[in-house]
């Protein structure tokens, strides 16, 4: 795959979107392996400026699904993925996710911390360290959210070649995106 990058060495955000889907791709900075999870920036560029936030995802996420694509029930990651805010970077680049899914954001901030249930789409054993992992976010999906904030996502991680893909799976969940990562 040929990743499209700015002077800096950052990937165009945007660059992978197709048939109306916002699809997002990050570089992975400063990878820190902590004892139960990986820590690390991810960073973009769009219209020449940097964007970007922190990422907190857990360690041990095994596959989802048994050989007969039946869900495993343990293999549900409450707070498995967390974003974080690093500053005028996140806010930007929840502006420019805003802006690209059609919404007028402003002066907002992205809020300091936010978890997501994780899935990982795939069955028999993965190695994050190694392997392309595609994950599934579900945002907002505690019993005690508001059925219009809850979102689904889908995040894949490549830390062997420091890459992020962070891509719709409906265009409906777009308005709960947002809003679920403004303050």
């Amino acid at each position: 795959m040929k990743v499209k990058l700015d002077k800096k060495g950052n990937p165009l955000l945007e660059q992978f979107s197709e048939d109306g889907f916002i699809d997002c791709i990050f570089l992975i900075r400063n990878l820190i392996e902590k004892e139960n999870s990986y820590l690390f920036n991810i960073v973009a560029s769009y219209k020449g400026q940097e964007i970007g936030m922190k990422v907190e995802i857990i360690k041990g996420i095994n596959s989802g699904f048994d050989e007969n694509m039946n869900l495993i029930q343990d293999r549900v990651y409450k707070q498995g993925v967390s974003f974080f805010r690093t500053g005028t970077e996140s806010d930007l680049l929840i502006s420019v996710l805003a802006t690209l899914y059609g919404f007028e954001v402003k002066n907002r901030l992205m809020v300091d911390k936010e978890s997501f249930t994780a899935i990982a789409l795939h069955q028999g054993e993965i190695d994050i360290r190694n392997d392309h992992i595609k994950l599934k976010l579900f945002g907002k999906d505690q019993e005690t959210n508001d059925e219009e904030e809850y979102n689904e996502s889908f995040f894949n991680i490549d830390l062997s070649n420091d890459l992020v893909f962070w891509n719709e799976k409906d265009t409906d969940y777009r308005k709960a995106i947002i809003e679920g990562l403004l303050e």
